[in-house]
């Protein structure tokens, strides 16, 4: 009797539905890390995400394969195709679960190319009880998936004669879709629902499995819904169920301790060449009183990463889950218990990016201003220096105090007021259609460049004012002064414009300038990073609880170099030692990203011969990352 493809297709659709329940079964470790049912909702969502997750998996599996199955007629590619599809997907979930349960982050490009890069196995030695252990279950996977689908076809042609006629099984499709959309629907529209209102038992598992995409709908709340959205003692972490082991140790506050006040000035994009004489002669002039680090890196390319590593000392790559769980920074946690008063004030909203939803989490809303009088960030500056003089005025001046100040003007499209035209000539506005990606379009001569110059210039100006405020108010003496940049900012010297590409020294690298009272000024030369600063701050405090237990960085007046940093985007990061990058994944839909670069951000003419120099170095990135994660 003639085979048809629905044939096929409905031995397809048992394949799959076999295999669903099989990754369930495989899948179940991730559910040891869930909050358990004390934590109703937290509870449900995880478990409708987990067999939503898993069966959106198999469905997508299940379309890339029906071409082949409604096409090629022939049983051999029901033999082959599916078998090795699904044998190849069990198997990297398999991983993928040992993976997490070991450093509780999934299978990304820094996993593929420790297992793939020549040298990497003298750093991981798995044993010969694992690679036996690992052999046996690839072998029972593989006997699971060819097996499975031989004793399929053999069944469906057994029944054949008695089912060819009566193909009632596509009313099973039916069956089978409609649970699939309502527990899809559940779990995205719940966990939509969850970041609207900061429900963070809920969004601190938006990362809990593989390739996991969440639903973010707040416009659509907001828009269609009326529903507002507002800053709420909710905001606060929901402490039950956590992911984070963060801090390792809180910070040992008892002892004699010197209460510095701290004013910690962040220039958005202001990158590591644009600070002499020429752009920036108020912040050089005070540099001479400092302590300069010329070979300092952000935390991140881009400003929710740079300013996370400041304020929590750990990398970047963390974020998410700090963002998922509203997680207040050790060292603002620390400067609260010791009685600081703040002043919190940015020319863009800190809801984005979501500093108020890390950061200063935990800061009460009236110590925060970030709706500056002013139309764009050259107005905003300018009156933020005007409301710290007016704070510094008014303040009690038995407490010390703590102020963060993010100056605007010098991202795109590079704000300045007409008087602060230093640089000429140059171009009325950012026109993005006709900047070009060529290194000879935008040089140190180009009207582009010479607006992000000129908007450097004029918060130049701010930041000189703001000192000068400091030193009519007789707080010298008593302030640490912090003047660094959040990122760079490129203009094609690699073939990128702008930040949040790569991670090139131009987006990467920024000025940082340290004022303390009674150090002697100086320029440092070793290679220092923006998750020094707050283990910095707290030890001259007096701190001496070990930085180790709530970051990742030391204090950066320690004479000892760090080999490398860590700077992070969005789903990668870089190592980056001296003249080289090495820039991998954090997601596993990125596990083929592993570049090398060198110079001036070039691709590495022999990549593999730098991997496995730095291998020791990159096993050890690799456990860092999970540090701070239960």
């Amino acid at each position: 009797m003639m085979y048809k493809p629905s044939h096929h297709i409905k031995e397809l659709l048992y394949f799959l539905i076999g295999n669903y329940i099989f990754s369930l079964f495989l899948a179940r470790e991730y559910l040891s890390f869930a909050p358990t049912f004390d934590t109703h909702m937290g509870w449900f969502y995880t478990r409708i995400a987990f067999f939503s997750h898993f069966a959106t998996i198999l469905m997508i599996i299940g379309i890339i394969l029906l071409p082949f199955t409604l096409f090629i007629r022939s049983r051999i590619q029901m033999w082959v195709l599916p078998p090795l599809i699904m044998f190849i997907y069990q198997t990297m979930l398999l991983i993928d679960v040992k993976i997490y349960t070991l450093f509780r982050f999934h299978f990304n490009g820094l996993v593929l190319n420790t297992l793939t890069t020549e040298g990497s196995w003298d750093s991981v030695k798995l044993g010969n009880k694992t690679i036996f252990t690992v052999a046996s279950v690839l072998l029972l996977l593989a006997i699971a998936e060819w097996g499975g689908m031989a004793l399929l076809l053999r069944f469906n042609t057994r029944r054949l004669h008695v089912t060819h006629r009566n193909l009632k099984w596509r009313r099973s499709l039916i069956y089978l879709f409609l649970p699939f959309l309502i527990i899809v629907a559940t779990d995205k529209l719940l966990f939509a629902y969850a970041n609207f209102y900061e429900m963070t038992h809920i969004t601190r598992y938006q990362k809990l499995f593989p390739l996991y995409q969440p639903l973010f709908m707040d416009e659509t709340f907001e828009k269609y819904l009326g529903w507002k959205k507002e800053r709420s003692p909710a905001l606060l972490p929901y402490q039950t169920g956590t992911m984070l082991n963060y801090p390792l140790k809180e910070p040992d506050i008892s002892g004699t301790l010197q209460k510095w006040n701290i004013v910690w000035i962040t220039i958005e994009s202001w990158r590591f060449d644009m600070m002499n004489d020429d752009i920036t002669p108020n912040i050089a002039d005070f540099s001479k009183q400092a302590i300069v680090f010329n070979k300092h890196y952000s935390g991140g390319n881009a400003s929710r990463f740079g300013i996370f590593t400041m304020f929590y000392g750990i990398y970047g790559t963390y974020w998410h889950q700090f963002l998922a769980e509203r997680r207040s920074p050790v060292f603002m946690d620390t400067l609260m218990k010791l009685d600081y008063d703040f002043k919190i004030m940015s020319s863009t909203k800190l809801t984005y990016p979501e500093m108020r939803s890390t950061a200063f989490v935990k800061v009460p809303e009236h110590f925060i201003e970030d709706h500056i009088p002013g139309k764009a960030g050259d107005e905003r500056d300018n009156n933020m220096e005007k409301l710290f003089k007016t704070f510094l005025n008014n303040r009690d001046k038995e407490k010390p105090f703590f102020s963060f100040m993010f100056l605007d003007a010098p991202h795109a499209p590079y704000r300045f007021p007409k008087n602060f035209e230093k640089f000429k000539p140059v171009v009325d506005e950012v026109n993005y259609f006709h900047v070009k990606k060529s290194g000879t379009e935008v040089n140190q001569g180009h009207p582009l460049f010479n607006r992000y110059r000129n908007a450097i210039h004029f918060d130049d100006s701010v930041v000189g004012r703001i000192i000068r405020d400091i030193k009519d108010s007789g707080q010298m003496d008593k302030t640490i002064i912090v003047i660094t940049g959040d990122h760079g900012e490129e203009f094609f010297e690699t073939g990128y414009y702008g930040h949040n590409t790569t991670f090139s020294s131009w987006q990467a690298q920024v000025p940082c300038i340290l004022y303390v009272p009674g150090l002697k000024p100086q320029k440092i030369e070793r290679l220092t990073s923006h998750y020094d600063l707050a283990p910095t701050m707290l030890s001259l405090i007096g701190i001496r609880t070990d930085p180790s237990f709530y970051s990742q960085g030391r204090s950066i007046l320690e004479e000892k170099e760090h080999p490398y940093v860590v700077v992070s985007g969005w789903d990668t990061f870089a190592m980056v030692e001296k003249d080289t990058a090495i820039v991998l994944s954090t997601e596993s839909y990125n596990t083929g990203i592993a570049d090398v670069h060198t110079g001036n951000y070039e691709i590495a003419e022999d990549p593999k011969a730098i991997m496995k120099v730095k291998m020791g170095q990159l096993v050890e990135v690799t456990k860092s990352l999970g540090y701070f994660l239960k």
